[in-house]
């Protein structure tokens, strides 16, 4: 698994345009390293700068698929709100979710599950099977692991009131979402490549996995011959 955070890369930016000029060659050098069953996991924070929005995530998922083989699978949306403060600035990031073979890739979504919303509160009463959204055949209507997470990764509190509705949402952190990119992009002992991240090798082991950061002088080297 591969893993790119771009904020540094974003902060340090005068304009869009340098901070996909920072990422020319390491699309390439990356989808060329990747095994059929890797991923690319990219950290993508839009930003506000001189009057206008820059819409970093999506540029960066056209450059990166312009200069390699990379398909875009789907985006993360973690919302900063609390690590945000000034006007206009934006509230959320976006985690690009590449790949480099659309039916090998590894995806491990049971590993990070979130709890059901309607369990033992359907209406009608409660009910354990339902119709299957993909054959016409009646399935298990819960997952024991949990409900899909989704795309938009929100901690959402459900105690506050007796029905199962969502009574408060707050923003995780980016740590607690690269740590579930890690999760269901890898297996135990399985390496997870870095580039530009902060400070993130203790969330790796803590997980069972082996961090090794990249080099971008030597991805670059690997593809400008």
């Amino acid at each position: 698994m591969y893993l790119v955070d771009l904020e540094r890369v974003v902060s340090d930016a005068d304009t869009q345009e340098d901070v996909l000029s920072a990422t020319e060659g390491v699309w390439s050098a990356i989808y060329e390293r990747m095994d059929p069953t890797e991923t690319l996991w990219v950290v993508a924070p839009n930003a506000y700068r001189d009057g206008r929005m820059w819409p970093i995530a999506m540029a960066v998922a056209d450059y990166a698929r312009e200069e390699s083989g990379l398909t875009l699978k789907n985006t993360i949306t973690v919302h900063r709100w609390e690590d945000r403060g000034a006007d206009m600035e934006s509230a959320y990031d976006e985690i690009l979710f590449f790949v480099k073979d659309k039916r090998e890739y590894q995806f491990h979504k049971d590993d990070i599950r979130v709890a059901h919303v309607y369990e033992g509160n359907e209406w009608g009463g409660e009910r354990k099977e339902g119709n299957s959204a993909y054959h016409n055949t009646k399935v298990r209507r819960y997952n024991p692991d949990g409900k899909d997470p989704g795309n938009v990764w929100l901690d959402e509190d459900r105690t506050q009131t007796d029905n199962q509705e969502v009574d408060e949402v707050e923003p995780i952190p980016l740590r607690e979402a690269l740590r579930r990119c890690v999760l269901v992009g890898t297996n135990e002992s399985e390496t997870v490549y870095t580039l530009w991240t902060n400070e993130i090798e203790d969330m790796v082991s803590d997980e069972e996995r082996v961090a090794e950061p990249l080099d971008v002088t030597v991805l670059r080297e690997e593809v400008s011959g």
